[in-house]
């Protein structure tokens, strides 16, 4: 074997993501809103853009 840098695949748990937002241009944090109508949505934390609707 010969030493040195060995890059290998593996899985990334769902923890390690994020989401992109157009806005910002990279991951950013969500925290989950809940609109008047009941519904559910992902909200950027950093700029408070609804990111898509759950």
């Amino acid at each position: 074997r010969q030493p040195g840098i060995i890059e290998m695949e593996s899985k990334i748990h769902i923890s390690n993501v994020l989401l992109v937002s157009d806005k910002v241009g990279k991951g950013v944090r969500t925290k989950m809103k809940k609109l008047e109508d009941g519904k559910r949505v992902r909200v950027c934390v950093k700029t408070g853009d609804v990111l898509d609707r759950v």
